[in-house]
């Protein structure tokens, strides 16, 4: 009998033949796709071989999975390993009952649709936009591409160029040593993923699951269902339908309160920047470790993971007396693990059993788990019981987090984890990825002890004498590698003295002189790839020396969730296309936020920038530091400057992706001097998100304001960039605007004042604004910017309304 790793292998290639099929659509002769899905099996018989695939049994497998075909009894299950991906299909195709396509509709030339097009929210629903699979940026998933146009790029053509692609891929794929079967079933995942993502599963009903999706969803069924039956299930035993699967749910709580508790800059040497960020790593990596952790365990691949981002992750299995002593079991290890850490991070599962007829109605089982999430929560550390046995002596508590003891008991002493933290994140520039271990032995330092796995920084290169079970790429980076990996990049961006020589301009010799005439000066070594820390960062700034913090966090996206893909009392909300919107979420924040960072050339085009902006943009943005960036929200530290821009453009690129009305960015910016302690600057920024959000949602707090993003926009345009320029040639002087900017807060900026009080603006901004004529006249110049500025009396306008942001956006600009 074939095992769980075969049976997903072989879900995973069953409908790999909709893209032969569609490369050759009309031409004569055409078979149906099952004998393609066979016939790429036996093109690519090789690289099965090698690990230990039987290639006959693997190309019957694929190509017996559709019960319904009377007419085609070839293509109908015959053994119980066929069935179960039959079934596996069946259940992953649920959306497919709902609606059917125009006849006349061309399969090649059907599109695959944005998945946020169904989200039914605020009464709107998104933009009916196809996607392109084949762009000027590339062949398949690449950063710039899954963005739906109105025209999109589908064609015959398009599917043989996707095709040359994952032949390519393949051949690669041949090229490695023997390997094994789970390496060789997530390579695939990768191979299928980067050629998949961006073509529909179906084309005859409503094309919004991607093909890719697809066939994840059904190898995690048919290994999920497999393993319930202990690999040995009769036809009539896998076709009787009953509870069979649990949804897991796993969520760490006390994700902010861990990331911030970074207690001063006085802890080392570039150590806030550095740890940080691994901070920020640590509670992703975690979050992973636990979910790998569990699928390991049960001999499961992270094809069974569903969802997971932001600290949480939904995973598919089966419904076991060993999979729920495994749970129990790996849930009392991590709460140890939390409660030795200091419980600043608490770890909570929940389960929910289910039957295959309930892949139909998803959402019904996610609100049943999660209502134990809640109860869940209620209880946290549940499985310790007290004891005398943890009170010690007392000890020095850690500089940096003041949970753990210090190393040494002396002031500044950190503790053993962040002095791990200040290490991986001086090393984290370098890394190419993540790397999962077994618990013994000890991966090459420095790396995070997790129950069951420990994690380490991944430079590419083979580890030894450990050797990883898992790697998780930094890059969007599909190539086939012999270890087991996915693209999941979780590293972030930390600026490096390297994006400061290239934003300036400089060398190192010269950049290390402008250290020292700012003050900036330390013992540590200035070479390009250390890390840049908070000071140098906020040094950089074009004006005034700030550094500009950034919070930013997608709206209604719970309630997407849970009641988007609702229409009245029926629901869309299969787990394909609940799965597709959460990787759909996870690559802009992960894949896209970043390229922008590190690459905003990409996005010129798409953003409308012009050449002058592209250059300015490409130099600039990587000086901005992601402490993270990922589920559905962000937050991002950097020169002030260049935070605020990139907030602006940030914006526009997500209103491109997500094409919905409904589907906004609220967030918050704030202005902090360097060594501003973490706390207080996600505490400030916190505050303001909350604001932007009770304000209406789809704005930015900002300079004490929450702006709608157009409205910022036009007003950085026409305003900040006007002002600038007059206060350069000094047709304003910054006494005058310092004037207005009183006139505002006296008599519009209060709440206390009534409508005639307020209006007591106009004659007093008037009389202001006299010296502004004088001023041009006695410099003989014309009155256009008395003219200008007469503007705001009209006190409907956003100019006025607003006056305290765009003032004060130029006035930092033009401050040395």
């Amino acid at each position: 009998m074939a095992d769980g790793i075969q049976l997903a292998i072989a879900g995973l290639l069953h409908d790999i033949g909709k893209l032969l099929q569609r490369a050759r659509w009309g031409e004569r002769g055409g078979a149906r796709h099952p004998a393609f899905s066979a016939q790429f099996v036996e093109d690519f018989a090789e690289v099965f071989r090698k690990a230990g695939v039987e290639v006959e049994w693997l190309r019957d497998t694929v190509k017996r999975h559709h019960e319904g075909w009377r007419d085609a009894p070839e293509f109908q299950p015959q053994n119980p390993a066929e069935w179960c991906v039959a079934l596996a299909d069946s259940y992953a195709s649920q959306e497919r009952e709902e609606a059917t396509l125009p006849s006349s509709s061309s399969v090649a030339d059907t599109p695959l649709l944005s998945v946020f097009h169904q989200l039914a929210l605020q009464g709107k629903e998104g933009e009916r936009l196809g996607l392109s699979p084949v762009g000027r940026l590339g062949v398949g998933l690449v950063p710039g591409a899954p963005y739906p146009e109105a025209r999109p790029n589908i064609r015959k053509e398009v599917y043989q160029r996707l095709e040359e692609k994952i032949r390519a891929r393949m051949a690669q794929l041949g090229q490695q040593p023997p390997m094994e079967p789970k390496a060789l079933l997530l390579s695939l995942a990768a191979i299928l993923q980067e050629s998949l993502s961006l073509v529909p599963a179906d084309t005859q009903s409503e094309p919004d699951v991607s093909l890719y999706d697809h066939l994840r969803l059904t190898a995690a069924i048919a290994h999920a269902l497999w393993l319930y039956h202990g690999g040995k299930a009769s036809e009539a035993e896998l076709r009787r339908d009953g509870d069979k699967f649990l949804l897991v749910v796993g969520d760490l709580g006390g994700i902010q309160g861990h990331i911030y508790r970074v207690a001063g800059a006085e802890t080392g040497v570039g150590g806030i920047a550095k740890r940080l960020r691994a901070r920020s790593l640590e509670v992703s990596l975690a979050a992973e470790a636990m979910a790998l952790g569990i699928l390991e365990g049960l001999g499961l691949t992270p094809l069974n993971r569903i969802m997971g981002a932001g600290g949480k992750f939904y995973l598919l299995l089966p419904n076991t007396e060993e999979a729920l002593k495994h749970l129990n079991d790996l849930w009392e290890a991590w709460e140890r693990w939390a409660f030795e850490g200091g419980a600043s991070l608490l770890p909570h599962l929940a389960w929910e059993a289910f039957s295959g007829r309930e892949f139909g109605r998803f959402d019904g089982v996610l609100a049943r788990v999660h209502l134990k999430l809640s109860q869940v929560k209620l209880k946290p550390l549940h499985s310790l019981k007290g004891t005398l046995a943890s009170l010690k002596s007392p000890l020095r508590p850690c500089a940096a987090c003041g949970l753990r003891p210090a190393q040494k008991d002396e002031p500044g002493a950190l503790c053993v984890g962040c002095e791990r933290e200040r290490e991986m994140g001086g090393r984290l520039p370098q890394a190419e990825g993540v790397a999962f271990f077994p618990a013994e032995p000890n991966p090459p330092s420095p790396f995070y002890r997790f129950p069951v796995l420990n994690v380490g920084l991944w430079n590419g290169a083979p580890v030894s004498p450990a050797v990883p079970v898992h790697v998780q790429r930094g890059r969007p980076d599909f190539q086939p590698h012999l270890l087991p990996f996915e693209v999941k990049p979780l590293l972030g961006h930390l600026p490096t003295v390297g994006d400061a020589l290239r934003a300036t301009g400089q060398d190192l010799e010269a950049f290390s002189a402008w250290l020292q005439e700012e003050g900036l000066w330390e013992d540590e070594e200035v070479e390009p790839r250390r890390p840049l820390t908070f000071s140098e960062l906020a040094a950089l700034s074009q004006g005034v020396s700030y550094l500009g913090g950034l919070f930013l966090d997608a709206d209604r996206m719970g309630e997407a969730f849970a009641q988007g893909f609702r229409r009245g009392q029926s629901s869309l909300a299969t787990p394909s296309r609940i799965a597709s919107l959460s990787r759909s979420l996870e690559w802009f924040f992960t894949v896209e936020v970043l390229e922008l960072i590190r690459n905003p050339s990409l996005y010129g085009g798409r953003l409308g920038w012009s050449d002058l902006e592209t250059q300015v943009k490409s130099r600039r943005y990587p000086l901005v530091y992601s402490v993270y960036s990922g589920g559905d929200d962000l937050f991002l530290l950097g020169p002030w400057d260049v935070v605020l821009e990139l907030a602006l453009d940030l914006e526009r690129l997500y209103r491109l992706y997500v094409k919905h009305e409904a589907l906004t960015l609220s967030g918050s910016f704030q202005l902090f001097a360097g060594k501003t302690p973490v706390p207080h600057m996600a505490q400030a920024l916190q505050a303001g998100e909350a604001r932007a959000k009770r304000d209406g949602r789809g704005r930015l707090y900002l300079f004490g304001q929450t702006v709608p993003w157009d409205t910022l926009r036009e007003l950085r345009l026409g305003w900040v960039e006007t002002l600038r320029r007059d206060l350069a040639s000094e047709r304003v002087s910054k006494a005058q605007v310092y004037r207005w900017l009183g006139i505002w807060r006296r008599h519009w900026g209060r709440e206390d004042l009534g409508e005639a009080e307020r209006m007591r603006y106009k004659p007093l901004l008037a009389y202001a604004l006299r010296r502004v004529r004088e001023r041009e006249r006695e410099r003989e110049r014309d009155e256009v910017a008395w003219k200008r500025y007469m503007e705001l009396l009209d006190h409907t306008k956003a100019p006025w309304q607003y006056l305290p942001v765009w003032v004060q956006w130029a006035l930092y600009l033009e401050r040395r």
